[in-house]
């Protein structure tokens, strides 16, 4: 999360300590954010997170996001695993192994800023479409609200 890369988009305090007390608790499974990392070849490259909009209702409410959908965030860490389409595959084998296997889940929902092309290009090859665009209460850019339904 401190690649330069990864962190012009994580808007948040990057040391240890503040990693630990954030996703600590989901990784202990005491959050209802479901964390993992994504591996390459038995190498830890980067990490991948999920959850139900009906546990983050107030942010759900602002991308006009159904409760019963899910959200995602990933990241890249490696610089050089970035730009080899790696992004759409993680995508895209994330959610048919654990997303869509709940059964809960009537789609995923989704939210980069606008100007994160690289994130935007890489939902938009795993089969994401655009919904709308939102700015959320207390930020200064606009996000892009992108979706993929249930098959």
């Amino acid at each position: 999360m401190c690649a330069p890369h990864v962190a012009a988009w994580w808007y948040e305090s990057l040391d240890l300590a503040s990693v630990n007390l954030k996703y600590g608790p989901r990784v202990d499974g005491i959050e209802p954010t479901h964390v993992f990392v994504i591996e390459y070849t038995v190498r830890p490259i980067g990490w991948i997170q999920w959850y139900l909009w009906s546990d983050y209702p107030e942010h759900a409410r602002q991308l006009r996001a159904e409760l019963a959908s899910a959200g995602i965030d990933l990241a890249i860490g490696e610089r050089a695993m970035t730009g080899l389409g790696l992004g759409p595959v993680i995508i895209l084998e994330f959610l048919r192994q654990i997303v869509f296997a709940d059964s809960r889940v009537s789609a995923v929902i989704t939210d980069p800023e606008e100007s994160n092309f690289r994130s935007l290009r890489a939902f938009s090859k795993a089969g994401f479409t655009l919904a709308h665009t939102v700015q959320l209460a207390g930020e200064h850019f606009k996000r892009q609200v992108v979706r993929m339904d249930r098959a």
